[in-house]
């Protein structure tokens, strides 16, 4: 300025680049109560004229804690020289002290530094109802999100990415510049600027255009069903300033009107979809006209073969105190992130299915080739990719298990009522007979499936035939092995060289109990409808023990 070519910086220098907010001239001596920091004082210390040295720096301690970015002093009558005290206070807090000429008016000073200020301010305030109209003009036109991470690249020159809940990159303006390792937070750099949007600072590391550290800002952005998604702007070929920050600010309230929108598209579309998938596991056959003109606007193939296959969720407590420390929580929330984590898993082994959620389990319409589907390879690969799946779950919900039913495939979609039933009766089936982290196929539950038809234990025991009643019955120290050597003997069609591999026994031990098991029972292994009865009735001890 050029009224203060005279002035003169006495003490502080280092803080000349002190951004000033404000300016105002000091009254009181208590004036330290009333700021709120980046003001510029100006005074003639006649508020503080009977201080003592400690006094004034205590004074100057005080002006610098609040932030204030220059004492401005023009000597008066009544203060011939500026104390010393002063002086080194303010250069030990870096606060400018700056003697201005005795003959300046303080309006000198005061309307040039207001001018800038408001300037300033109305520059500020144009910039951001240029980039305000940008990004309205954007959301209006439904543009999508890359487009609005791209004109943010523009206005702040440096790259852009959208990153989801799980910071897996879903779209950026350059791929070159994105960071391969996220380092850790930086909080030296919190509050350089103070905003309305949250946000903190990461330090990263590129391999392009060249390797280096760099640092990130990222802005998490909530949306109305609480998906969060996270903005991230990394500093490649400049440092962001203030008015990129304004920026980023409409940036972010674009995004976030965007993601809102394109959430209530999906509900839409997502309670469509389960209109016809309900149709179709109904079986209302008087509406398959209609269901076919549905699928086709929404382009699902319904001439297809498919699999059905269900996902049943539910908490497993490894014990009693597990189940009380686990109480408190909220198990609405635990269903809903496990019910994120289990349609990723789905999508990413079976992306061609069709979803459906239905309480605590998700439906799995599965796209089968006819071919495949009459053979038995592909049952092998789903049960494979399923138990993938239970592992993905398993490995980020402790307490969470996956058992999965799969029913036989449907060759026309009249046919899908009939294999979700199927996957039903798989599910309930499995969990008895293999535990709650099955994965079983209605096509392999053979005779279990006859034998399920009979709740009543009592019902079932009587298919047990009287020899093998005899062994159960058994006083004999070694039964249970006897029990389990028969079971493995027959699953190995009486051949007693295999069973012994599988049994880790010499085939000689095989061969002692299969005649210890005659000399108790009486059986005639050469008689297969008396083998047949045996085979059933060792499945019906595996149901009713399982059921126990």
């Amino acid at each position: 300025m050029e009224r203060l070519h005279d002035a003169e910086v006495l003490g502080g220098r280092e803080g000349l680049s002190n951004v000033i907010e404000g300016i105002t001239i000091m009254e009181a001596p208590d004036i330290a109560d009333w700021l709120k920091g980046g003001e510029m004082l100006l005074t003639s210390l006649y508020p503080i004229r009977n201080y003592t040295e400690e006094e004034q720096r205590d004074f100057v301690f005080r002006l610098a804690d609040k932030g204030v970015s220059a004492l401005m002093i023009k000597n008066h009558r009544f203060v011939k020289k500026i104390p010393d005290a002063i002086v080194e206070a303010g250069e030990k807090t870096a606060l400018p002290i700056i003697q201005i000429p005795q003959d300046i008016p303080y309006v000198d000073v005061l309307y040039p530094v207001m001018e800038e200020l408001f300037n300033n301010q109305v520059m500020k305030l144009k910039y951001f109802i240029d980039v305000h109209d940008r990004f309205t003009a954007l959301s209006l036109t439904d543009a999508g999100l890359e487009s609005i991470i791209t004109t943010l690249g523009e206005l702040i020159g440096n790259p852009v990415a959208l990153y989801d809940r799980n910071f897996v990159c879903m779209t950026a303006t350059s791929s070159y510049t994105m960071p391969t390792v996220q380092m850790e937070r930086n909080v030296e750099r919190e509050k350089i600027v103070e905003t309305k949007f949250p946000y903190y600072w990461m330090t990263a590391k590129i391999t392009e255009p060249e390797t280096k550290s760099v640092e990130q800002i990222v802005v998490p952005i909530r949306t109305v069903n609480r998906i969060k998604v996270h903005l991230i702007i990394t500093e490649v070929y400049k440092r962001l300033e203030e008015l990129d920050f304004i920026a980023i600010e409409n940036a972010a309230t674009a995004l976030s009107l965007e993601l809102v929108k394109q959430f209530a598209v999906a509900e839409v579309e997502r309670e469509f979809k389960n209109d016809i998938i309900d149709d179709l596991l109904a079986g209302k056959g008087q509406i398959l006209e209609t269901v076919y003109h549905r699928a086709n606007l929404i382009g699902w193939d319904l001439d297809r073969s498919y699999a059905v296959l269900l996902f049943h969720v539910k908490e497993e407590f490894t014990s009693l105190s597990q189940k009380e420390m686990n109480k408190p929580r909220s198990s609405r929330r635990l269903q809903t992130k496990t019910f994120t984590y289990l349609h990723e898993a789905i999508r990413s082994q079976f992306g061609d299915g069709i979803l459906r959620s239905r309480s605590d389990t998700i439906i799995l319409l599965l796209p089968v080739d006819q071919q495949e589907g009459k053979g038995k390879n592909w049952l092998a690969a789903v049960k494979e990719k399923a138990r993938e799946i239970q592992g993905n779950i398993r490995a980020k919900a402790k307490d969470i298990v996956v058992q999965v039913g799969i029913g036989n495939v449907a060759e026309t979609v009249m046919d899908i009522s009939g294999r979700y039933q199927e996957a039903q009766d798989a599910l309930d089936l499995g969990g008895t007979l293999y535990g709650s982290e099955s994965v079983t196929a209605f096509a392999e539950l053979g005779l279990f499936r006859l034998l399920c038809q009979f709740p009543d234990p009592a019902a079932l025991t009587s298919f047990i035939p009287p020899s093998l009643s005899r062994l159960l019955e058994s006083k004999n120290a070694i039964k249970n092995d006897l029990l389990h050597t028969l079971e493995v003997f027959l699953e190995h069609n009486q051949n007693a060289a295999k069973a012994a591999q599988d049994l880790f026994v010499h085939y000689k031990t095989v061969m002692y109990r299969l005649e210890r098991i005659k000399e108790i029972t009486g059986m005639d292994f050469e008689d297969s409808e008396e083998m047949l009865g045996v085979r059933v009735g060792m499945k019906i001890i595996n149901l009713v023990k399982n059921r126990k």
